[in-house]
């Protein structure tokens, strides 16, 4: 693929991210501390290595999560909210299939009125049984929806045949066959496993000294459980081969593909060049894929392509959405795409190129003390020192396209591409037919 010759810089930016301090900490427990002190706010987020993934049922964690917004022993939901927007404060719950966040950003001035009432939060939840049905009938509704959406769709039937028999595999939301059945009381359960798991890690960042801090978290000590258990989930298998699903979706107006492929999980010596790789297929604008599928072929509004860094493996996910009669056109460029790249190097300016791209998009999550502490975070929750985000960039910066070969090779040919498509079954099937027998996959709203 030819690209128009454009001046490049022939380095990318200089990105320094802000060091973060280890605080010294009890066993179990990970604390880290990123003072700013020219801001006025102060932001924490507490990690549970558990996730969606970890569940013994489908959509548990997130209800549980959820529910656990929703008042605490000592006041309803309706008051708990009350005191805390008074304050300005923000507080949400995040929930991956490995690990779940609770964050709460709040101006320094008001955190002994914030803090606490977090604090309260998470030793003595409600979980009240009107209130868990309230998050359970927003949690259907959101499945419903997301089961409406043919992209949705594809993924799932893609984490189905990769992650077959793996926890990976259970939607986050769950199933609906399974959702009527998890209760309050369930929560209550999951979240006393959730606070057993170690290690627990918080990272602080803003306007606080250390040892204000450590006296926060001292108390934030005392309301989990002073033994812990490590949370562990099985391995991905190792065994990819040619697969194609689809989700069936009769009497779509579009369809969705999405392809997968093995990938190094972040830490291992190939994860920056792959990383690279990812981001010259589907990462910006003049990427390889969106270029070829969008700008020159019209077929789609774009295409993305990321490296997905889980604790059990790592995966490259290719995913676009198109007309339903252009569905096996692009397979067969994206697999066009990955055989160019067994044999071929990335020309040197189109290196340069995706080299700053991703450099620019660091350089610009470093903006935010949010954006900060999430470059930590997706290090620490794969049990990475906290040195790693800015070794990774000094890993990208010495590669060149001579090594990117190699790890082309090794993860991204087009005989180990399993490919999922979401769509009208009449219209699709015939078009996947020629890349391999398709297995039809239920969606979480069948099964």
């Amino acid at each position: 693929m030819a690209f128009r010759q454009v001046p490049l810089r022939q380095e990318p930016p200089q990105v320094v991210i802000p060091p973060l301090q280890q605080l010294p900490a009890p066993p179990g427990w990970q604390w880290y501390i990123l003072p700013e002190h020219s801001l006025p706010l102060v932001s924490w987020q507490l990690i549970f290595p558990v996730g969606a993934a970890h569940a013994p049922q489908p959509g548990l964690t997130w209800l549980t999560l959820r529910s656990l917004l929703r008042g605490t022993k000592h006041q309803r939901a309706e008051e708990f909210h009350c005191r805390l927007e008074a304050t300005g404060a923000t507080l949400e719950v995040a929930i991956q299939q490995d690990f779940s966040v609770v964050r709460c950003l709040c101006l320094r001035t008001v955190l002994s009125e914030v803090f606490p009432l977090v604090l309260e939060m998470l030793a003595e939840p409600a979980f009240l049984e009107e209130e868990v049905s309230r998050e359970r009938q927003r949690q259907e509704v959101a499945l419903e929806e997301q089961c409406q959406e043919v992209e949705a769709l594809a993924r799932f039937a893609f984490f189905t045949l990769a992650a077959a028999g793996h926890p990976y595999s259970q939607p986050r939301l769950g199933k609906r066959s399974v959702l009527p059945h998890l209760t309050a009381d369930a929560c209550r359960r999951w979240y006393e496993v959730m606070c057993r798991a170690v290690p627990r890690i918080v990272l602080i960042g803003g306007d606080l000294r250390a040892e204000e801090a450590l006296q926060w978290l001292e108390r934030l000590q005392g309301a989990f459980p002073a033994e812990g258990v490590e949370s562990t989930l099985p391995p991905l298998a190792g065994q990819w081969q040619r697969r194609v699903a689809l989700a069936a979706k009769p009497g779509a107006l579009q369809s969705a593909l999405t392809f997968g492929l093995p990938a190094p999980r972040a830490g291992q010596e190939a994860y920056p060049a792959a990383y690279l790789i990812a981001a010259s297929l589907g990462g910006y604008f003049l990427a390889r894929l969106n270029r070829r599928l969008r700008e020159y072929e019209g077929m789609t509004y774009g295409v993305s392509a990321v490296l997905l860094s889980l604790r059990a493996g790592g995966l490259t996910l290719i995913e676009t959405s198109l007309a339903t009669e252009q569905l096996g056109h692009a397979c067969a460029r994206v697999l066009d795409e990955l055989e160019w790249l067994q044999h071929n190097p990335l020309p040197q300016e189109e290196f340069q190129r995706v080299l700053r791209v991703v450099y620019g998009a660091t350089l610009r999550q470093t903006v935010t003390l949010d954006g900060i502490l999430g470059l930590y975070s997706s290090a620490l929750v794969h049990g990475l020192a906290s040195q790693y985000p800015q070794h990774f960039l000094e890993a990208l910066r010495r590669l060149t396209p001579e090594e990117l070969l190699a790890v082309q090779r090794d993860f991204f040919r087009p005989e180990l591409v399993l490919i999922a498509a979401a769509g009208d079954p009449e219209e699709v099937a015939p078009q996947l037919a020629g890349f391999g027998r398709v297995e039809t996959v239920p969606s979480p709203c069948e099964s």
